[in-house]
């Protein structure tokens, strides 16, 4: 199992953030060229509606502390389980729209499904380097979901996600999607993903978090993200 990097876990609360947010950044930086690139996919919708809130290389911070007032009241109210284990994490905000929704007038499961699936994934951008869980690194071998509440159309909510297990082949990330205000849970889900490379035409479309590494994918000394 990985854990983060002897020099990772001396930085300061603001380096921390500031790494795991280019990091995550990255993710959504190579996104939108390969979206141009290929054109629409499913999940279009979730990853460009979506607002990074925090991030953090090891357990998380409280959002609420160290996010712009913009993030809203309350948005960093963490689930309730301890940190303990916990490898890297992303807390993300996203507005529950018609393009969620079904005929009930609340979100849609299947919806549910894929912000699950790809705003779980980003949290292992924090620790990510190149051929270690790059981009969306890997694929979902399972994705298991349980829905507590209806989450009604128009409500804004907070998806928090901690990477408990991080290793060659394969992660575990859990995600909660909460009430703005951190009161109401209405899902939770397990994630376990396996590792592939990034695909080569992936690969190619260079993004700033790109220098930060040498070409044996070891980090460089100074950081300008």
């Amino acid at each position: 199992m990985t854990r983060p990097r002897p020099r990772d876990t001396e930085l300061s609360r603001e380096e921390n953030r500031r790494k795991a947010l280019a990091g995550v950044q990255a993710i959504f930086d190579r996104y939108k060229l390969v979206r141009a690139r290929t054109g629409p996919a499913f999940d279009n919708a979730a990853m460009e509606k979506v607002i990074i809130l925090d991030a953090s290389i090891g357990p998380p911070y409280d959002v609420s502390s160290s996010a712009s007032p913009a993030a809203g009241p309350g948005a960093g109210a963490l689930p309730p389980p301890p940190d303990t284990g916990i490898v890297s994490s992303c807390t993300s905000r996203l507005y529950i729209g018609e393009d969620f929704g079904n005929y009930n007038g609340v979100m849609h499961g299947g919806a549910a499904g894929v912000i699950f699936d790809m705003l779980t994934t980003i949290a292992l951008g924090p620790i990510a380097r190149p051929g270690f869980w790059a981009f969306l690194g890997g694929v979902t071998r399972t994705l298991n979901l349980s829905y507590l509440k209806a989450v009604p159309i128009g409500t804004t909510v907070i998806v928090h996600a901690y990477a408990y297990q991080v290793g060659k082949r394969s992660a575990y990330i859990k995600g909660w999607m909460t009430s703005e205000h951190g009161k109401t849970t209405y899902a939770v889900c397990d994630h376990h993903k396996l590792y592939l490379p990034m695909l080569k035409e992936h690969l190619e479309l260079r993004v700033p978090w790109d220098d930060l590494w040498d070409a044996n994918g070891q980090e460089k000394s100074k950081s300008k993200l």
